[in-house]
C-alpha cells in the first residue's frame, strides 16, 4: 500500500479528542492518540459466515476465528480518511470523517466525528468497540481507573457512553497527555456497554447478550444495515479554564453531547455535501503547485485545527485557544498562532482573532508589565497566566513551581501582582511576539477589512510598535520562535520580522485615521529595510546575524508578509538570491533552518517558498516537504520540526503549525486590499 502520510486522522477534533492510525493497512496496528499512547478502537465486518477485523490491529483477534480483511485502497482528502476493503465476498468501503471546516465555528466545535460505511455483495454486519482506556491517562498515578457507562436509545439509533467513576476535571495542564474527565459516546443501530469476555464471544460467532461484568470494560455499536455510520463523541464537560471562568467548547455552551449526537444523524448528508465541497475547492486552488501541495495540504488541516479547542467568552466572542502538541503544552502561544495564521486568513479571520483575544486580554493583567506581547497564556487547558520563562528560583516561587513529574496543575500566575517579578526576563521573546500581533492585526484586517478589531486593542499595538521601534533592528540576545536552536543576538530574521512588524502597524495606524502616526512609523520600517537590504547585497545573501559572515544563513521566512500583505519594504531581488542560496543547501526533506544545524521547519520551507515567484522554485520546496510525508521514518502526527537528511523527527508532532503550510493560497493579492504606503 503506497504511503501517503505518516500518520492518518480517524477521529480528531480537538486535543483531547484525537485518534490517529500509524501504518498504511488500518488492521495492521492499533489506533493511537496524537501523542503516542495507544486508544485502541476495533472494527469488524461479519459476512458469510465469517468475521474480519478492518480496524485494530487484527492478528489480536484470531483466537477467536477472526480474520483479516484484505484492504484494497487508501486515500485522504481534507476531511476524510478512505478505506477500501476486501472480506470475503462482500467489498467495504470505509470513511472516516472529522467534520473541522473552519469556515463554520458552529459545526467546527461541534464535538461528533463519524465512521461513514457501504458493503458491496452479500448481507454484511459492522460493528466497532472502543476500548475503555479512551477516557483517561493510563499511567502509575492514576490509581482509580474504573469507569461506568451504559446505552439508550434515541430518534432513529442507539448511543453508548462511558467515562471515569471519579471525574477529575482539570486535573492536569502538561503537554503529552489527555483529559481524565468527561464522556465519550458511541452510537449505532443497536449500542452497548460491555466486558471483554462478551466482545470474544460475539467475534467468535455468538448472537447472545453483551454483559458488564468483567473490568475491561468497552463502548459497542452494531449495524445491520448495508449502508450507514457510526458516531463517535466527546463531551469533556468543561474545556477550558479562561483566568477562572470555566468555559464549555462552543456547540457545548449551548447545546447538549445528545443534541450534537442527533444533529449529525440527522443532517450527515448536507454535512457530506458542505466538506466534500471545500476539499474539492482546496484540490483547484492546490492545483497549481502541483499534486504534492494538496497532499500537504491535506495533511495539515485537520491537524491544524484539531490543535485547538474553541469556546466563547462572556460577551459571546469566539476563542480559538491552541496547544503546543510535543512540545510543551503552553495554552494559546503567539508563535504558533503566527506560521498557523494563513490557513486561518483564508477560511475565517475570526478564528485567528480568537487566538489573539487571551493574549490581549493577559497582555493588560497586573501581572505582564512589560512593554512587549507575551508568549502565551498557560499551560493547556487552563489559562492560568504566561508560564513560559517563569522565575524558578528559591526567592520567587521556592523551587516548587517547576513540575517534574504529571500530572499536575499550575498555579494561577495571573493573580500575581507586578511587584513579585514572575518571570525570568532571559526567557522571554520580546521581539518575535511583538511583531507577530502586530502582523497578524494587519492581515486580519486586509483579510476581512475591519479595522474594529484593531481599534479596540490600539493601545497595546502602540506600546509594542514603539517597542520594536527601539530594539528591533538589531536584537539583543534573545530567543525567538525556532527558540530550540537556542539565544541569538542581532539575528537578522527576527529584524525582518520586527520591520515588518512596524511597517504592519503604520498601516494599521493609517488607516484606523492617524495618518501622522502612520508615516512615522513607515519612515522607520523603510529605515530599517535599506539597512538590511545593504547588508545582504554585501554578501549575496543575508547572514545568520549582523556580526557574521557570508558563510552563514537562515531561512528568512519573516519575508513572506512583506510580499503577502504587498508593503514593499523589500525588493524581489532580494527575495530571489535567498531562495537561490536556500536551494543551494537543499537536503532530501528541505533546507536547514540555519548552518548551526542540519534540522528544518516544515511551515517555513512552505513561507519561504512563497518569496519567490518561480514556480520550478517553489516546486523544489514544496517537494522537499512530501518527501518527508511519504519518507520520515517516525509514524507520527505531521512533525513540523525535522532533520532534513534523514527525516527524523525532534518532539513536535501534530501542531498547530502546520496551518501555515496553506501560505501558498494567500498568493495572488489576497491580503494586498488598501495598501497605504507600499506605493508612495
Amino acid at each position: 500500500m503506497k504511503r501517503i502520510l505518516p500518520a492518518y486522522p480517524l477521529f480528531v477534533k480537538d486535543p483531547y479528542f484525537s485518534l490517529w492510525s500509524v501504518s498504511e493497512r488500518l488492521n495492521a496496528s492499533d489506533t493511537q492518540s496524537w501523542w503516542g499512547t495507544e486508544k485502541k478502537l476495533y472494527g469488524f465486518i461479519r459476512t458469510g459466515g465469517e468475521t474480519y477485523c478492518f480496524l485494530g490491529r487484527a492478528e489480536a483477534f484470531a483466537p477467536c476465528g477472526v480474520k483479516a480483511a484484505e484492504q484494497l485502497s487508501l486515500s485522504v482528502t481534507a476531511y476524510t480518511t478512505d478505506y477500501r476493503f476486501r472480506a470475503g465476498e462482500t467489498i467495504l468501503n470505509v470513511r472516516f470523517v472529522s467534520p473541522l471546516p473552519p469556515s463554520d465555528p458552529e459545526l467546527l466545535s461541534l464535538p461528533v466525528c463519524y465512521m461513514e460505511y457501504s458493503a458491496e455483495g452479500a448481507d454484511a454486519e459492522i460493528s466497532l468497540f472502543v476500548n475503555r482506556r479512551i477516557a483517561y491517562n493510563d499511567i502509575a498515578e492514576n490509581t482509580n481507573r474504573e469507569v461506568r457507562g451504559g446505552a439508550f436509545p434515541l430518534r432513529g439509533f442507539e448511543c453508548a457512553f462511558l467515562g471515569l467513576k471519579r471525574q477529575l476535571p482539570f486535573s492536569n495542564n502538561d503537554d503529552l497527555i489527555g483529559a481524565d474527565w468527561g464522556y465519550y459516546y458511541l452510537s449505532g443501530e443497536r449500542a452497548y456497554f460491555l466486558d471483554e469476555r462478551s466482545l470474544s464471544a460475539y467475534l467468535s460467532g455468538g448472537r447472545g447478550g453483551f454483559s458488564c461484568e468483567g473490568e475491561e470494560r468497552y463502548l459497542g455499536s452494531v449495524n445491520f444495515s448495508r449502508e450507514g455510520a457510526v458516531m463517535l463523541g466527546y463531551d469533556d464537560l468543561v474545556s477550558v479554564d479562561y483566568f477562572g471562568e470555566w468555559l464549555k467548547g462552543g456547540y457545548l455552551a449551548r447545546n447538549t453531547i445528545v443534541e450534537a449526537l442527533e444533529y449529525i444523524h440527522a443532517h450527515r448528508k448536507e454535512t457530506d455535501e458542505k466538506l466534500d465541497a471545500e476539499d474539492a475547492e482546496l484540490r483547484r486552488r492546490a492545483a497549481a503547485y502541483g499534486e504534492d501541495y494538496y497532499d500537504i495540504l491535506v495533511a495539515s488541516l485537520r491537524q491544524s485545527v484539531a490543535a485547538h479547542k474553541l469556546v466563547r467568552d462572556r460577551e459571546g466572542n469566539v476563542l480559538f485557544l491552541s496547544k503546543e502538541c510535543g512540545s510543551n503544552g503552553c495554552i494559546g502561544t503567539v508563535d504558533l498562532s503566527y506560521p498557523s495564521m494563513p490557513l486561518y486568513l483564508l477560511a475565517n479571520t475570526e478564528l485567528l482573532k480568537g487566538m489573539m483575544r487571551p493574549i490581549l486580554k493577559f497582555a493588560k493583567m497586573p501581572v505582564w508589565p512589560y512593554d512587549f506581547a507575551p508568549h502565551d497564556v498557560g499551560t493547556y487547558p487552563a489559562c492560568c497566566g504566561q508560564v513560559y520563562g517563569l522565575s524558578v528560583s528559591p526567592s520567587r516561587f521556592h523551587g516548587d513551581y517547576a513540575k517534574t513529574w504529571y500530572p499536575e496543575t499550575h498555579f494561577p500566575v495571573r493573580l500575581l501582582p507586578p511587584e513579585f517579578e514572575a518571570y525570568d526576563p532571559d526567557m522571554q521573546m520580546p521581539v518575535e511576539e511583538s511583531a507577530n500581533m502586530l502582523v497578524m492585526f494587519l492581515a486580519c484586517y486586509r483579510a476581512d477589512g475591519d479595522i474594529r478589531f484593531f481599534e479596540s486593542e490600539r493601545g497595546l499595538a502602540e506600546k509594542w510598535a514603539k517597542y520594536l521601534a527601539e530594539h528591533g533592528l538589531k536584537p539583543e540576545n534573545q530567543l525567538c520562535t525556532d527558540d530550540f536552536a537556542g539565544h541569538l543576538k542581532n539575528n537578522v530574521n527576527l529584524a525582518i520580522k520586527a520591520t515588518v512588524g512596524v511597517a504592519a502597524y503604520a498601516e494599521l495606524a493609517a488607516a484606523a485615521g492617524d495618518g501622522e502616526e502612520g508615516k512615522k512609523y513607515r519612515g522607520i520600517a523603510e529605515l530599517f529595510a535599506a539597512e538590511i537590504t545593504a547588508f545582504g547585497e554585501k554578501y549575496g545573501h543575508l547572514p545568520l546575524t549582523w556580526d557574521s559572515d557570508g558563510e552563514t544563513f537562515s531561512l528568512k521566512y519573516n519575508l513572506a508578509f512583506d510580499k503577502l500583505l504587498g508593503l514593499g519594504l523589500f525588493p524581489q531581488s532580494l527575495l530571489e538570491r535567498e531562495v537561490d542560496y536556500y536551494l543551494g543547501k537543499c537536503n532530501a526533506f528541505g533546507t536547514p533552518l540555519d548552518n548551526r544545524k542540519g534540522y528544518t521547519k516544515s511551515d517555513w520551507l512552505l513561507w519561504t517558498a512563497a518569496l519567490t515567484d518561480d514556480m520550478d522554485k517553489k516546486k523544489k520546496l514544496i517537494g522537499a516537504v512530501a518527501a518527508f510525508l511519504r519518507r520520515s521514518p517516525d509514524r507520527v502526527p505531521f512533525s513540523d520540526w525535522f532533520e532534513s537528511e534523514s527525516g527524523e523527527f525532534h518532539h513536535f508532532r501534530a501542531r498547530s503549525v502546520q496551518g501555515g503550510c496553506f501560505v501558498l493560497l494567500l498568493e495572488g493579492g489576497a491580503l494586498q486590499k488598501k495598501p497605504v504606503f507600499a506605493d508612495e
